[in-house]
């Protein structure tokens, strides 16, 4: 900050190298205070400093937009190669290590340019006590990173090749459509033996599932399997969506392949004994529930008909859905699963384990009425099932997101509707995530 001469009460207050230059004026004119004529001085002179440096610049737009009138005036068919830029230079072009101190650009201007008019450009520029143009492009714009982008690619990793099975209709599956009652045979198995030869079968736990829901030998048999990891179907777990239950024993539900689908179809609409349901989970909030199996069924239910609610739990469970229909089946299936669902007090937080998972013998301390036949946390095992489920897609939102990680939910997180206003809502297969060549060869048949 410098006191201005001459009687001034202005100050002048700046940048320490803007106020020594200023004063460095002053001195050469033997003054030892500055003076408002220093600060013009010192403005004038910056002002004709920044036009001389970039004069250059001028003189090449005045030389280019010479060069594009020449060539609109010139159009006649096909683009004019004249109005383009050059998109690339070399190194030397670009830094000017071959230019020379005296060499000038842009004389010539390119073809066409009248030569009058370049040299009014040129007789300007020279007015300002520029020399040459040689550093005309070193004045240019020039892009420069200044942060590190992120540049990430997609990359689909399909599943190996491998040889699919040949699907088959088993006898024994015709005579239980035909009888509805269910005969011991290997054609029938656990649905839940299907994770025995994926990679969640490190979590499977002995007798924790119901033997009533069950699939065919076509349904879990998709491709040849071999010793060792060659033997896994992680990526070829087969979609659940027709099941048939037995009017004769109604604690079974039997998972069917799109093609036992298509073969028995005949049958499924003319034997009493069993229905045909069609099934899908939910795994948007929007989509409807098919979880009451009474949308669209060969033959027609039965007045007041429901399936096993304990059946059909498990079977959302294994279908891979995540949203639960409303807070009564929340709280049962995490029931079934060992999970404590209420608030955490002193006496509770002693014996929950990771998950909300509780041991047998405390649940009842717990107020824990419901049995549940596991005996250590099964969340890893349905960590592992909803992920090949998903294929890897975040369900951290979703309900059963919240049960795999330890978050109790409320009733007024669970989203409660009529299951008439879902069945209403549509079948697409969009919202039910259907899969087109599983679905569609059964139902050309239907």
């Amino acid at each position: 900050m410098r006191k201005l001469g001459h009687g001034h009460s202005v100050t002048f207050c700046g940048p320490p190298e803007v106020d020594r230059k200023i004063m460095r004026i002053a001195q050469d004119a033997n003054r030892e205070r500055i003076e408002v004529r220093d600060v013009l001085f010192w403005s004038m002179e910056v002002t004709i400093a920044n036009t001389v440096k970039i004069a250059p610049i001028w003189a090449q737009q005045g030389i280019s937009y010479l060069k594009h009138l020449k060539a609109w005036s010139d159009i006649g068919i096909g683009f004019p190669e004249a109005l383009l830029e050059k998109e690339m230079k070399t190194i030397e072009e670009q830094y000017g290590f071959t230019v020379g101190a005296d060499e000038t650009i842009g004389y010539n201007g390119g073809p066409g340019i009248a030569s009058g008019d370049l040299n009014r450009i040129l007789e300007t520029y020279k007015g300002f006590g520029v020399a040459n143009l040689h550093r005309a492009g070193m004045q240019e714009e020039q892009v420069r990173e200044v942060a590190h982008e992120m540049e990430r690619q997609a990359e689909i990793q399909r599943p190996p090749r491998v040889q699919g099975v040949k699907p088959h209709l088993a006898k024994e599956v015709r005579r239980f459509i035909k009888s509805g009652r269910l005969q011991q045979s290997v054609e029938f198995l656990p649905a839940f033996s299907v994770l025995e030869r994926t990679s969640a079968s490190v979590h499977l736990q002995s007798n924790t599932f119901s033997r009533g829901l069950l699939a065919t030998s076509d349904f879990c048999a998709v491709i040849e399997t071999g010793p060792g990891e060659n033997s896994r179907t992680d990526d070829f777990l087969r979609p659940v969506n027709w099941i048939v239950s037995s009017t004769v024993d109604p604690g079974i539900l039997l998972i069917l392949s799109p093609f036992e689908v298509n073969k028995l179809l005949p049958q499924l609409r003319q034997s009493p004994q069993v229905r045909l349901h069609m099934y899908s989970p939910r795994s948007t909030l929007a989509a409807p529930s098919y979880e009451s199996l009474d949308f669209c069924p060969i033959l027609p239910l039965p007045y007041a008909w429901k399936p096993d609610i304990n059946l059909v739990d498990q079977l959302n469970i294994f279908a891979g859905q995540l949203y639960f229909r409303n807070y009564e089946a929340y709280k049962r299936v995490c029931g079934f699963l060992g999970l404590y669902t209420g608030d955490l007090t002193a006496a509770a937080e002693a014996v929950i384990h990771s998950g909300r998972f509780v041991e047998r013998a405390d649940r009842r301390a717990l107020a824990m009425n419901q049995e549940s036949p596991f005996a250590k946390s099964p969340i890893p095992l349905l960590r592992a099932l909803i992920g090949l489920r998903q294929k890897g897609q975040s369900t951290l939102r979703t309900h059963m997101g919240h049960v795999l990680h330890g978050t109790p939910l409320k009733e007024q997180d669970i989203e409660i509707t009529d299951l008439d206003d879902d069945t209403q809502a549509g079948d697409s297969e969009d919202d039910t995530g259907n899969s087109e060549d599983d679905t569609g060869d059964s139902e050309d048949g239907m």
